[in-house]
């Protein structure tokens, strides 16, 4: 949210300008809310064109400079403050600058405190000493290392390796025979249908579970890979806990 309000704030300021950000605990309301506002000096915006700052793909004076932008900034900055019962807001002065704020509500150190026990005993109980090697057949890098660090915080004893390249997971698995393959749908080099049917023809790797891990959540591709041979089928954004779930079913099967 911060990273949006302080891009658009540089941004839209006037040469020299400055940027100030403040932040203010607003104990005037039950519970207190934490204020943190972002103002600039840039030109200002009409009273009139405020009320369409929060919609997506709306700039708000675009036509009249050449900032690249998608409109959609503002817009995922009001869902994040609303998924956290928080509130957004801006105030503006034509030809002066504007402030953009966002107000969280405020915990105090004891409810933060059973916060932090709750999650670290949550962590403590997804822990497991599994052992064996997963591979990980994904192109994209942030997917790769989400997954490593998941499996780094709670199977720190499983070996983890990855290539981006369809083409090298028969080759890959024949060499470290993993106990487990991930594999992605959309690969630079080949689908991973193919890939599902590369392992199979292969009599070193037709026995290794593959458990697809794609953002592809329709029905029918669910069907289809799991037809084709797939031991399980997991949907992007990951849920650590389904995904913990499964390679303990499949590691060592």
């Amino acid at each position: 949210m911060l990273l949006n309000l302080i891009n658009n704030a540089v941004k839209y300021n006037r040469e020299g300008g400055s940027v100030v950000i403040k932040t203010e605990l607003q104990q005037a309301i039950a519970p207190a809310f934490v204020r943190i506002s972002v103002s600039d000096t840039g030109c200002g915006i009409n009273p009139e064109l405020i009320k369409k700052l929060f919609m997506p793909f709306e700039r708000i004076g675009a036509e009249k400079t050449v900032i690249e932008g998608t409109g959609l900034g503002l817009m995922v900055v009001k869902k994040l403050v609303d998924a956290m019962d928080g509130h957004v807001g801006v105030e503006s002065v034509p030809g002066e600058g504007s402030t953009f704020w966002i107000e969280l509500p405020h915990i105090n150190d004891q409810e933060a405190e059973s916060g932090r026990a709750e999650y670290q005993a949550a962590t403590q109980s997804m822990m497991s000493e599994k052992t064996g090697t997963i591979l990980y057949i994904e192109d994209n890098a942030s997917n790769t290392e989400l997954v490593e660090q998941i499996l780094l915080d709670h199977r720190p004893s499983i070996h983890f390796m990855t290539s981006a390249k369809g083409a090298q997971a028969v080759p890959l698995a024949i060499k470290h025979t993993p106990a487990l393959i991930l594999l992605d749908l959309d690969l630079p080099d080949m689908q991973g249908f193919e890939v599902m049917r590369l392992l199979q023809a292969d009599e070193k790797t037709m026995t290794i579970p593959v458990v697809i891990v794609s953002a592809d959540a329709m029905a029918h591709q669910i069907d289809k890979l799991m037809n084709a041979g797939a031991n399980d089928y997991l949907t992007k954004p990951l849920d650590i806990r389904a995904f913990l779930q499964v390679v303990d079913e499949w590691m060592g099967k």
